[in-house]
């Protein structure tokens, strides 16, 4: 499979025994993404047009997840990527310091109880580039905030492979 992956106070296992269609959903868009990657027909990284981000993001639409779906009821103007069920998918493939807003998000979801478990997706630490979010980093940054931050997220590092 072509990425690397960060377990996030268990969020992997609560997908797999309550959403475990949700995982096979993920995994077979990554799959298809990592089929065009290695056709040649896209890549990881900046400067790609359609943008990695926005090919995951249709792939999974295609899927049955709705895109940019209100975090709460409450707060129409804050937006997923993507959501179906009570599991929310933020793609971060640009701007690291973006993370922190999806981890604000997924905060406030998870404490309205309008989602169970979240995903991030960023790039793995093989990935070439200047200012990318990259796994590492988000495992860092997630271990900061552990005693605060309770919702589960289940961490994926897109590897160029």
């Amino acid at each position: 499979m072509g990425y690397s992956e960060h377990d996030f106070k268990y969020a992997k296992t609560i997908l797999s025994q309550h959403f475990p269609e949700f995982i096979d959903e993920i995994e077979d868009s990554i799959r298809q993404l990592q089929d065009l990657i290695s056709s040649g027909k896209t890549k990881l990284g900046r400067g790609t047009r359609p943008t990695p981000a926005q090919i995951l993001e249709e792939l999974l639409a295609r899927k049955g997840w709705q895109r940019q779906q209100p975090v709460t009821p409450q707060h129409k103007h804050l937006k997923f990527d993507l959501k179906k069920g009570k599991v929310a998918i933020e793609i971060q493939l640009s701007d690291p310091s973006d993370c922190y807003n999806d981890f604000l998000k997924f905060l406030l979801a998870y404490n309205f109880e309008v989602i169970d478990v979240a995903v991030e997706i960023v790039y793995d630490d093989s990935v070439r580039g200047k200012n990318l979010p990259r796994l590492s980093k988000v495992k860092r940054d997630l271990q900061t905030y552990r005693p605060v931050l309770p919702c589960p997220i289940w961490v994926i590092g897109l590897r160029p492979e």
